[in-house]
């Protein structure tokens, strides 16, 4: 019996040093401040804060918004990490299962920076080892010369599998899309996979996932329609397992002939009152930008909904590794807009809080 139930997880230990780590993030009070600070400030203020380690060691390489980004990014990873390594039992494998959308954040990021021709550094600072691949893995793949290499280095991994397919069109339209979308799919896949739906938290969980897997279909659905493409084209890049826009759901609204037509057809959907001022946006922006803030500060809510309902489950590290990146977001955002000279306002709008 003790074996069972430490097979089971470390909850009441993971979930208290969680709280202790949640009592560290920044508070809203934080961002009015950070609006009026100029970069070497918000440096400064960072130093004194949890990413002190990170900026110390950062700051004789790089100053400014690279200190900044390359800080918060280095500290999100270590957090990342952290959290893993206190966890055991199934619920490791479920936060193991969550933090490896960082290997195909990582994988995406590294293929686009080849393919476009970013420099290693430039790449490098958008990388976040915090999954299966290390920082030393990270480092292999940087190395190589082009798409190509990169993806002969990741089929080699006994955890990847990108269909010959995807590699084809590539290589035939240099479109990288039909190779992220497989990468997202298979996380997706098999993070479900590893959630055993036996307790009310584990269903929240799904339930959870299943609505960011609607979220990113929505999304996909919305910039496929617009660019005009045929239900044929749109469907593969659709995800299976969502909550509300299931398979079937997603094949009626990508049958719809227009875009207005699909407009009027979303506001059946449990949560288009979240989204409506910003799909209202689109006509007048062209942009849907609006609709993914909108969706982000959505997901964060029901996160945090969710982590209140059972103290002592996965639901509370779930929260606390979307807050964390919500927090990792905001301060980049606000240190990429300080450097472009936007005004405090703007920035706000932009922010997850």
């Amino acid at each position: 019996m003790a074996f069972k139930l430490r097979n089971k997880g470390n909850y009441p230990y993971a979930c208290a040093r969680v709280r202790a780590k949640k009592s560290l993030l920044l508070t809203k009070e934080n961002y009015p401040k950070l609006l009026m600070m100029d970069l070497n400030e918000i440096g400064r203020f960072l130093g004194e804060t949890q990413y002190n380690v990170e900026m110390g060691e950062l700051a004789s390489r790089y100053d400014g918004v690279n200190l900044i980004e390359n800080g918060t990014s280095k500290n999100l990873a270590r957090m990342y990490n952290n959290v893993l390594s206190f966890t055991n039992g199934e619920l490791r494998t479920m936060v193991a299962s969550y933090l490896e959308r960082w290997d195909i954040w990582n994988i995406k990021t590294i293929l686009r920076g080849k393919y476009y021709g970013a420099t290693v550094e430039d790449i490098r600072e958008d990388l976040v080892p915090a999954g299966r691949l290390t920082e030393e893995d990270l480092n292999a793949l940087l190395a190589t010369d082009g798409t190509a290499e990169v993806l002969e280095s990741i089929q080699k991994l006994d955890w990847v599998d990108i269909p010959q397919e995807a590699i084809n069109e590539l290589q035939t339209s240099s479109r990288l899309s039909a190779i992220e979308d497989h990468l997202d799919r298979a996380y997706y896949r098999d993070l479900i996979k590893s959630i055993n739906p036996k307790s009310r938290p584990e269903k929240l969980l799904l339930t959870y996932v299943g609505k960011e897997i609607d979220a990113t279909n929505l999304l996909n659905l919305l910039k496929l329609k617009r660019e005009g493409l045929p239900a044929e084209r749109i469907s593969p890049y659709l995800i299976d397992g969502g909550e509300e826009l299931t398979r079937k759901e997603l094949d009626r609204l990508v049958a719809i002939e227009g875009f207005d037509q699909l407009l009027q057809e979303l506001q059946k959907l449990s949560f288009y009152g979240e989204v409506k001022d910003a799909l209202e946006k689109i006509g007048t922006t062209n942009s849907l930008n609006d609709v993914a803030l909108a969706i982000k500060r959505l997901q964060a809510r029901q996160a945090e909904k969710f982590s209140h309902l059972y103290p002592l489950s996965v639901l509370p590290i779930i929260d606390y590794l979307i807050r964390k990146k919500i927090e990792v977001d905001n301060i980049r955002i606000i240190a990429r807009c300080k450097e472009s000279g936007l005004d405090p306002d703007t920035i706000k709008r932009l922010l997850v809080i």
